[in-house]
């Protein structure tokens, strides 16, 4: 084993969760299959910049979600205000499909030298954020609409120092991070999040299904609005691969940056057919986020009392995304690397590209 290796375990981790979800999947073979309409959906999922060399800027993140079954209509829950939202009602039977999603999730960002103890005024500052999101979505395979709400807090209520600690000191995935003392001070965080996306082209539904070879083009756009992040964002995406699935492509953006949900789509007027089959499939996103507000980027009060300035643009406006996708139920892994576009913003040693791995069990 090189050195390179020994410092980087991490390289292991992923590889051995790569060799390992194959073997998971072949598992529940023999099992009588559940009805595909009742399946509900855990997933976990793990953000890192140390998979491409940096260890800075984003640091990491981390969401546990829970996804509901795929329904055709709300229930009386849901159908009174959800139901009302711009885009979010169902057709009744038979018509769109509509989910929700809840979660938990956690973002850690530190400057780029974490050896350093003294506060760094000309870098990323040391934070941290801990939130709870609701998730609501309607789409069919042409149009999807969502919101989402996020609650959480900022500062050493996130526990990330606790959490980046574990890692680095007791796990030993990394150096020891010497500057949490200097971190942003405890905020309470709310966002409201909205999502449009419409489909300008896709193949015949008789692609959709596995072994076959399909791609579909779709435009979207979202607004965010609140204290974590209030912003504006227009994308395009581009998906390709053999059992491509009816619907848009999952963006696994951090709970609160984006929106947690599973975009896929199922007719309900028609029987599902190869649900139980491999599906391989790629997706290319580009976009563009006016922001105007970002937590962590605004900088303000810290524990050790001195004031963090704001960073003086914000990072990631203009983002291409990458993404690689391997389902058979009840098993998932999605793959997506997070290229930065365009020179990163003054007051930013570090990189600011990162890739998350998402891990699926429907039950």
């Amino acid at each position: 084993m090189s050195d390179g290796t020994r410092k980087r375990p991490h390289v292991w981790l992923a590889l051995g969760l790569l060799a390992i979800l194959p073997g998971l999947a072949f598992a529940g073979a023999g099992k009588e299959p559940k009805d595909p309409w009742a399946l509900m959906m855990l997933r976990f999922e793990f953000d890192n910049d140390t998979f491409i060399g940096s260890d800075d800027v984003f640091t990491a993140g981390w969401s546990v979600q829970l996804h509901s079954r795929v329904m055709d209509r709300w229930n009386r829950g849901y159908s009174g205000w959800i139901g009302k939202v711009p885009g979010l009602g169902d057709d009744g039977e038979g018509g769109r499909v509509v989910r929700w999603a809840y979660g938990l999730s956690q973002i850690i960002l530190t400057p780029s030298d974490i050896s350093i103890e003294t506060p760094q005024p000309d870098d990323v500052p040391w934070a941290g954020t801990l939130g709870l999101t609701g998730s609501w979505w309607s789409n069919d395979n042409r149009k999807l609409a969502a919101l989402q709400i996020y609650l959480g807090c900022l500062g050493p209520c996130s526990h990330a120092e606790q959490v980046q600690k574990f890692v680095h000191e007791d796990l030993g995935f990394g150096e020891p991070p010497k500057g949490w003392g200097n971190q942003l001070s405890n905020r309470m965080l709310a966002n409201l999040n909205y999502e449009y996306r419409y489909k300008l082209y896709a193949v015949d539904v008789e692609a959709y299904v596995p072994g076959r070879f399909a791609h579909d083009l779709s435009i979207g756009g979202q607004a965010a609005v609140g204290n974590l992040l209030t912003s504006v964002t227009g994308q395009i995406e581009f998906r390709f691969g053999w059992g491509l699935t009816m619907g848009f492509t999952k963006i696994p953006d951090p709970p609160g940056l984006g929106i947690v949900m599973e975009p896929i789509y199922f007719d309900p007027k028609a029987p599902l057919v190869d649900l139980y089959h491999w599906r391989i499939y790629f997706n290319l996103v580009a976009r563009s986020r006016w922001i105007t507000y970002f937590a962590p980027a605004e900088g303000g009060a810290t524990e050790s009392g001195y004031h963090h300035p704001a960073l003086d643009s914000y990072p990631g406006e203009h983002q291409i995304l990458f993404g690689l996708h391997l389902v058979r139920v009840p098993f998932g892994m999605h793959v997506t690397y997070y290229r930065y576009v365009g020179s990163e913003p003054p007051g930013i040693q570090g990189s600011i590209d990162w890739i998350n791995f998402s891990f699926e069990y429907r039950f």
